[in-house]
């Protein structure tokens, strides 16, 4: 599934010590489902849980958790105009000092479509990007262009 590799590009781009450690960053599909409808495609929607675990993690949490509003952002829009205000749940676990391991949720879906191809053996499989929230309110733009945290930037 292409989000799991992009939030691991994501955050290992935007977390220094994780490009350092890449073994204190896992990220797996727990609870996934395929959403398909009789149609005249085959044409479908994985539903999964994504799980993303920062081990021994030594930095303020508001340095993973913009970079990762900025991601839903891109990847996965719907999440930020749920009616609970809630795009992901997380567990903390404090361990010594300011070292934390973190379990960060994403509940995610990527649609995929399917058409047969135009050399007519097998299919021709893509995966469409997320519509966005740019009309979500007309004439009011937000995005994430840069991300500041204490003066410092942490993504371009």
């Amino acid at each position: 599934m292409r989000k799991a590799d992009s939030l691991r590009q994501w955050l290992t781009a935007y977390l220094p010590d994780y490009k350092i450690h890449p073994d204190r960053l896992n990220i797996w599909i727990e609870g996934g489902q395929i959403e398909a409808r009789r149609s005249r495609t085959l044409a479908f929607t994985y539903r999964y849980t994504l799980k993303v675990g920062l081990w021994e993690y030594a930095g303020d949490a508001d340095h993973i958790m913009v970079p990762l509003l900025a991601w839903i952002e891109k990847e996965q829009p719907q999440l930020l105009r749920r009616d609970d205000s809630q795009p992901f749940g997380f567990e903390c676990e404090l361990l010594d000092g300011d070292i934390s391991d973190v379990l960060i949720s994403i509940d995610l879906t990527e649609a995929v479509t399917v058409k047969p191809s135009d050399a007519k053996a097998g299919y021709e499989v893509a995966h469409p990007p997320e519509a966005g929230v740019a009309d979500a309110f007309p004439g009011v733009s937000a995005s994430f262009s840069e991300i500041v945290a204490n003066g410092d930037g942490i993504a371009p």
